[in-house]
């Protein structure tokens, strides 16, 4: 039933990608479609290996047959039920040596104050995709991401001043000898 749900979901994301008028939503869209694709292909590993138990039931297959079962339900589990699924960027903190890791760079590095800064995506800018993931992640049970990350406070302020269309300037401009 899941493969089924999945695959129905997955058909739904590309439809409404044609409505899309944002690369930004477009490209979640694709990561998105090929995330639900991955999710398809691990349960119909899991079907597969259910199968081969049952049918290796009593003979000197059977504990082959449960240990590649227990693999599959195991790799569903870490892959798609542990961690947040990331659509967008994604980011990693070790919190126990206060280090992050640069998807960008590919470096680890020390974490000063609160960098990495991860900032989610109003749903208004996915065209319609918040819903569905909401629904994907209500049948499935895994948990999707859809942040902006920075690793840089002023990266982080580039992009707040870029999202509300004005500049420091003419934000923190005295209007008037009254200081509007």
């Amino acid at each position: 039933m899941l493969v089924a749900q999945l695959a129905g979901l997955r058909i739904l994301v590309l439809a409404n990608r044609l409505g899309c008028d944002t690369d930004l939503a477009r490209s979640v869209h694709d990561t998105l479609a090929a995330k639900l694709a991955e999710m398809i292909d691990a349960q119909r590993k899991i079907l597969a290996a259910d199968r081969v138990l049952a049918a290796a039931r009593g003979t000197a297959e059977e504990e082959d047959a449960f240990y590649d079962q227990h693999h599959y339900q195991t790799a569903w589990y870490e892959t798609w039920l542990v961690e947040s699924v990331a659509l967008l960027d994604d980011y990693l903190v070790d919190d126990l040596s206060r280090e992050y890791f640069d998807f960008r760079t590919g470096h680890w590095h020390h974490r000063d104050g609160d960098v990495p800064i991860a900032v989610p995506v109003p749903a208004e800018k996915l065209c319609g995709l918040a819903k569905i993931i909401a629904e994907i992640e209500n049948i499935s049970g895994a948990r999707f991401s859809v942040d902006n990350v920075f690793y840089s406070e002023a990266e982080a302020e580039a992009a707040w001043w870029e999202s509300t269309g004005e500049g420091p300037d003419e934000f923190f401009a005295m209007k008037g000898a009254g200081r509007d």
